[in-house]
């Protein structure tokens, strides 16, 4: 298993491990404090269904040269897992763990299988990711298609950038207070993401990961 797989394992089964030590009710007050999200992100699909779907389908996925879908180059957060976990069915989620412990000589994506993206929400990282290339065909085609793009970038932060209170932030810092610690806990250890959250006045030391 490679550094990466064991990361993103680590960082699923944790959270699996997690939810099932909870209420059925506090489960379910975290699937309900995801609505704006899921409600931005089904516009973020019917935006790429309409504009960029088909351009991407057949200049990357179908000739095998999409970069955006590389070995082990995606980005996940907490959030993106636990989101997930929170949508999908038992199998679907055993799906995502299982195919971590194969060998994967793809020389693509561990999550990308035969009929696309395993998962059932990609993870932001890649649902917001449109390379130059494709950006300038489908925005020479369709300008209006840019502003939009852009509405949505805006959007994201409203959940992704934590210079204030955002979802992200907030879903990590409810499991650190379980005493839950994954790689994929950015927001609490990325000098980056950190440096943000104090210029917000948002950081809360205590819940730190220590490298």
């Amino acid at each position: 298993m490679s550094e990466y797989n064991r990361d993103q394992w680590h960082g699923l089964t944790a959270i699996r491990d997690a939810l099932g030590q909870m209420t059925e009710e506090e489960v379910e007050a975290l699937r309900a404090s995801l609505s704006p999200y899921l409600e931005f992100r089904r516009g973020l699909a019917g935006f790429h269904a309409r504009y960029f779907h088909d351009y991407c389908r057949r200049a990357c996925y179908e000739t095998g040269l999409s970069a955006c879908c590389g070995f082990e180059s995606i980005i996940t957060f907490f959030a993106d897992q636990l989101i997930t976990r929170l949508l999908v069915t038992k199998a679907e989620m055993d799906l995502l763990v299982q195919v971590l412990k194969r060998p994967n000589t793809t020389g693509r994506c561990v999550f990308l299988g035969a009929q696309g993206c395993r998962w059932r929400l990609p993870p932001i990282s890649c649902a917001m990711f449109y390379c130059e290339q494709a950006k300038a065909s489908v925005f020479a085609d369709a300008p209006e298609a840019a502003a939009i793009f852009e509405e949505l970038r805006l959007l994201e932060k409203r959940f992704t950038h934590p210079d204030q209170p955002v979802l992200f932030d907030d879903l990590e810092c409810h499991f650190r207070r379980k005493g839950l610690q994954t790689p994929q806990m950015y927001y609490h250890f990325s000098p980056g993401l950190l440096r943000l959250k104090a210029k917000g006045g948002i950081l809360d030391d205590s819940l730190r990961i220590r490298k």
